[in-house]
């Protein structure tokens, strides 16, 4: 595979009305490059290319929940990503504990994470990917807020 693949929040949420981000992440699976190995980040323009070696699926879920970075679940969210990897609804289970750690911006990530493990396949019903929207603006908020309350106690 030479394209890349939207990951994030955009692959997510894109058209939903109100949703808006300024960025967009990709994953771009390699079959090899040691300096870039297991994963790297290139980032030019607000676009930012996460690089992966292309591996097993459960090689690579394993090795992501041995490194303990929460911050790599979403990528095996991404339904394009899993029919890539040949992951399957089954493996996501070996997941969940990096769920439990994600912080609060990407709570999101957990919300499909178990709708994905309740319906037993890559999608979510639209209940499900509300909740999943709900979470992500609910901790924008909060970060907002903070940001606002923290300028506001500086001046």
């Amino acid at each position: 595979m030479n394209n890349r693949i939207l990951v994030g929040s955009r692959a997510f949420f894109s058209g939903i009305d109100g949703f808006n981000t300024d960025n967009r992440n990709f994953i771009k699976l390699v079959h090899t490059n040691a300096a870039l190995l297991p994963e790297s980040k290139l980032s030019i323009h607000g676009n930012i290319t996460y690089r992966m070696l292309r591996e097993p699926a459960s090689s690579m879920v394993a090795k992501v929940v041995e490194s303990d970075n929460a911050l790599l679940l979403g990528n095996f969210l991404v339904p394009q990503v899993a029919k890539e990897i040949g992951l399957s609804v089954s493996q996501l289970d070996t997941l969940l504990p990096l769920a439990a750690k994600l912080p609060a911006k990407l709570a999101y990530q957990s919300v499909i994470l178990q709708g994905y493990i309740t319906n037993g396949s890559f999608t979510l019903t639209a209940e499900q990917r509300e909740a999943a929207y709900a979470a992500y603006c609910s901790a924008r908020q909060a970060v907002e807020n903070e940001t606002e309350t923290t300028a506001e106690n500086n001046e």
